[in-house]
């Protein structure tokens, strides 16, 4: 596989990882809009601001993912080790950040038990929609299956003498998977 190839996949998985943090930041800010303008009457405030605080701090985390992401989307591909370096900080710390968000999202302070009434449990799917566990969910494991593939790639010969500047954009140099 050629190294431009290989840098193009980099890049492009990247690109995706931000496109979908800017679709979880979209999706926690509608469902913190969606929390401020519900009307509860059973659930207690200290339940609704649970919640409203793991939006918040879901959104933050995002926010700041996506700023991370964007700045690394600019420069993947440039044969600068510290772009490697980046990634290799980075993606451990927004994967351990999803997946925590993924385990104990807002969803967990409304989990019902089936003991209360169902006025209550109606509440609770309203101040944690199910569109937004769904999709917040379906986008944060391919986020961190992304950050995942991306921090394992780079760690082959070829784009490590890339990204050192050992071969700049030579195309002559290929993986050792082609060599005969």
């Amino acid at each position: 596989m050629r190294v431009s190839l290989q840098v193009w996949i980099v890049y492009a998985t990247i690109v995706t990882a931000t496109l979908l943090m800017a679709a979880d930041v979209a999706l926690s800010t509608a469902a913190l809009v969606n929390l401020s303008r519900l009307k509860t009457q059973l659930m207690s405030d200290q339940t609704r601001d649970q919640v409203g605080l793991d939006m918040t701090t879901n959104l933050v985390i995002s926010a700041a993912g996506l700023a991370a992401l964007g700045v690394l989307a600019i420069v993947a591909r440039r044969p600068s080790n510290k772009v490697r370096v980046a990634v290799w900080i980075i993606a451990p710390l927004l994967t351990l950040s999803l997946l925590c968000f993924l385990i104990g999202g807002p969803e967990s302070a409304v989990r019902p038990t089936g003991q209360e009434p169902a006025a209550l449990r109606a509440e609770y799917a309203q101040a944690v929609p199910g569109w937004y566990v769904t999709l917040h969910d379906i986008a944060g494991i391919l986020i961190v299956a992304c950050l995942c593939f991306v921090a394992v790639f780079m760690t082959r010969t070829d784009l490590r003498d890339y990204y050192s500047g050992n071969i700049g954009n030579d195309e002559g140099h290929r993986s050792w998977v082609d060599s005969p």
